[in-house]
């Protein structure tokens, strides 16, 4: 007859690749993880795992099996934490990047009295380590990381502008034009010479995420097709403080169209520019492939499907 622990110690050393994490997080000791992984195997029949110094890597029949009772497992270890009378609440671990949850997920989220959320701020890759883990139930990640056990639906595509103070007059680049169906801070290229405005930009102050300008040096690498040479006056990792503080005239900066489109049609910020070849970044939903037909993913993808401005493939 199988114990149920060794379920719980095999499940652990899938999602952390290591006997000594997977005891860690289980409060056992070393020994006792490998005890109950070869207790499962010997009654299984089967390897489930290649051992190799740094790292243990499942099986087939290791993938198989985890799919067929990490779900379940987490039900069962759920209940706890439920109210046997009857209470069919159900508590959501959502884990995302601050600015788009703040911008467009906050106000999308159903609220009733049977349904609680955590929220968990990261980037990327934090956030699909700690789905791995089972710490989150579903990550919104500006990154589709390979993982073999987590699955991806795409959600949001972002396009980047590039954005400065309000008040700047942009008429003296020649090589940028106001487009008539945009509006008037609306601008878009026409040209592929932006010389005289990477120039001029040099010359301004620049505010950057964080000390290797990601998403700027993609942008400069597109749009002007060479590398930035210029070093950030100010580092802000939140993209909405980025906005605040263009607004306020201390910088430009490159930002998603859902942060910045509203700020440009107010006058708040100055759009230099929307290139025609659009910069892109995908944003995806990832939850754990075993998870994919609960109530719970469920519930998630259907919050998402059903709101009207994000694009959540169907």
């Amino acid at each position: 007859m199988i114990n149920l622990e060794w379920y719980r110690s095999f499940i652990a050393v899938y999602r952390f690749g290591t006997m000594s994490r997977a005891a860690e997080v289980l409060y056992l000791t070393q020994p006792a993880i490998s005890q109950h992984v070869a207790a499962l195997e010997k009654t299984l029949g089967t390897t489930l795992f290649e051992r190799s110094p740094r790292k243990m890597l499942p099986t087939e029949a290791g993938k198989l099996l985890y799919n067929q009772v990490a779900a379940a497992m987490e039900t069962l270890e759920s209940i706890p934490t439920r109210n046997v009378g009857g209470d069919n609440r159900q508590v959501i671990r959502l884990g995302t990047p601050q600015e788009f949850f703040s911008e467009i997920i906050l106000s999308k989220l159903p609220q009733n009295n049977v349904t609680f959320y955590t929220i968990r701020f990261g980037l990327a890759e934090e956030l699909i380590d700690r789905l791995q883990q089972g710490e989150i139930d579903m990550a919104i990640a500006t990154q589709k990381l390979m993982r073999t056990d987590i699955e991806y639906q795409l959600l949001f595509e972002e396009n980047f502008w590039l954005v400065a103070p309000p008040g700047i007059n942009m008429s003296i680049f020649p090589e940028i034009w106001v487009s008539p169906l945009g509006g008037e801070n609306a601008r878009v290229t026409n040209s592929k010479d932006l010389t005289q405005l990477a120039q001029w930009l040099k010359t301004q102050p620049l505010i950057a995420y964080s000390e290797d300008l990601p998403i700027i040096r993609r942008f400069w690498r597109v749009v002007f097709g060479s590398r930035i040479d210029s070093n950030p006056n100010i580092i802000i990792p939140d993209l909405r403080l980025i906005r605040d503080a263009i607004a306020l005239g201390l910088g430009f900066s490159v930002l998603p169209d859902y942060l910045c489109a509203e700020w440009v049609k107010n006058g708040r910020l100055t759009l230099v520019l929307k290139p025609e070849q659009l910069v892109t970044n995908q944003i995806w939903l990832a939850f754990r492939k075993s998870e994919r037909h609960t109530e719970k993913i469920k519930f998630l993808l259907n919050i998402f499907r059903d709101t009207a401005d994000l694009k959540l493939i169907k």
